[in-house]
């Protein structure tokens, strides 16, 4: 790809601006495996190992700040958000009669690149100690995340040709982990896993839904 699209924080705030790279290359392999729906057991299964390496000068957008021209004359490479090389996602379902149903899902990744500006103490005072230790500032990487999730369903009514009720109840991150997705470097910021429900602790989430459908004669 050329003029590759990405986002630049200004100043390290909040606001993004796009901006672009002269290229970048992106290669890998995914493979999936699915059991189908209708049996009692269904469920995926899939496995990505992707490459991704961007290459300086950038092309486009506002650059601010001391490293503004050496990012216009460098030729620098560099691997992007796209470069993790293992991803593994699974999910099972098991219909234990007509209406109900309980499932298990779980991710694994191996850890995005980053770029970490300025020094240890910079970042322990910014993001603290459980976020940091997340992060292998010599690897040059984000250590890998794992989450593992449940869900269970239960249809309560179900009258042909009449009201259907469906309570679905989800646990999300069973084991309470901390995951760091992405680390503050040149090119991008801090984000968390999304069971994080404060930007640094990461707590099980617990959800329920009650679902209602109403089948009608058209005509």
């Amino acid at each position: 790809m050329t003029n590759f699209a990405d986002d630049d924080l200004l100043l390290n705030t909040g606001v993004s601006f796009p901006i672009a790279f002269r290229q970048a290359h992106v290669r890998g392999t995914e493979v999936k495996l699915e059991l189908p729906a209708g049996r009692a057991v269904a469920g995926s299964l899939s496995y990505a190992n992707m490459v991704g390496t961007g290459s300086l000068p950038v092309t486009g957008g506002l650059l601010l700040g001391e490293d503004a021209t050496t990012d216009l004359t460098s030729t620098e490479r560099f691997p992007i958000s796209q470069d993790q090389r293992h991803t593994v996602r699974g999910r099972l379902n098991y219909q234990l009669s007509p209406r109900a149903w309980v499932a298990v899902a779980g991710s694994y990744g191996s850890g995005l690149p980053v770029e970490v500006v300025g020094d240890l103490d910079e970042a322990l005072a910014q993001y603290g100690r459980r976020v940091v230790d997340r992060v292998d500032l010599e690897a040059g990487r984000v250590r890998p995340s794992a989450s593992f999730d449940a869900a269970a369903s239960y249809l309560v009514i179900n009258k042909p040709g009449g009201p259907r009720l469906r309570v679905q109840a989800d646990v999300l991150n069973l084991t309470n982990r901390l995951n760091v997705i992405n680390f503050a470097g040149l090119f991008s910021a801090l984000r968390l896993g999304r069971h994080a429900v404060s930007r640094f602790v990461c707590r099980r989430s617990f959800s329920a839904d009650l679902r209602v459908t109403t089948s009608a004669k058209i005509g």
